[in-house]
C-alpha cells in the first residue's frame, strides 16, 4: 500500500506520437471505478496508436479486465490500435483464462510495444464486446 493509501493509479507520458498510459497497483473493482472516467477521457476515439504499460500492475481481476476491455472498445471504435505491455505470467495466465489472449496485442516491454506502430495489427480476435 502506498502512504496515501491508495492502491492503484495511472500515469500519462506521450512519447512521439503514441499515447503511453502506465497503470499500476491492483486493477480491481475499486481500481475500475476509481480510473474508468479518467482513462475514458485521455483515449479519445481519435487516438491511433494507445499503449498500456501494466508492468507495474500487481493484481487483476473480473474488474480490472473489465477496464481493460473498454478502453480497447474505444480505441478501435476509432480505427486504432492498443498495445498491453506485462510480463507477469499471472496476467498472461489470466488472459489466457478468460480466453482474451487472442484479444489483445500483448508485448513485454515498452520499446517492443513502440516498436510495433506501423506492423499488422495483432490480437485483433473476437469482435468487440459491449462491456
Amino acid at each position: 500500500m502506498s502512504e496515501d493509501g491508495v492502491l492503484f493509479g495511472l500515469e500519462v507520458r506521450t512519447r512521439r506520437d503514441p499515447l503511453v498510459i502506465a497503470l499500476w497497483g491492483e486493477l480491481d473493482v475499486l481500481a475500475t471505478l476509481g480510473l474508468s472516467d479518467r482513462l475514458t477521457r485521455l483515449v479519445q476515439q481519435d487516438c491511433a496508436f494507445v499503449v498500456l504499460d501494466l508492468l507495474d500492475v500487481s493484481f487483476l481481476d473480473c474488474g480490472g479486465l473489465r477496464l481493460l476491455l473498454r478502453v480497447r472498445h474505444r480505441v478501435r471504435a476509432g480505427h486504432g490500435r492498443l498495445i498491453l505491455v506485462l510480463d507477469q505470467p499471472f496476467l498472461l495466465s489470466f488472459l489466457l483464462l478468460a480466453g482474451l489472449d487472442g484479444v489483445f496485442d500483448v508485448v513485454g516491454d515498452l520499446d517492443s510495444a513502440l516498436a510495433r506502430r506501423f506492423d499488422p495489427p495483432h490480437g485483433q480476435g473476437t469482435p468487440d464486446i459491449a462491456v
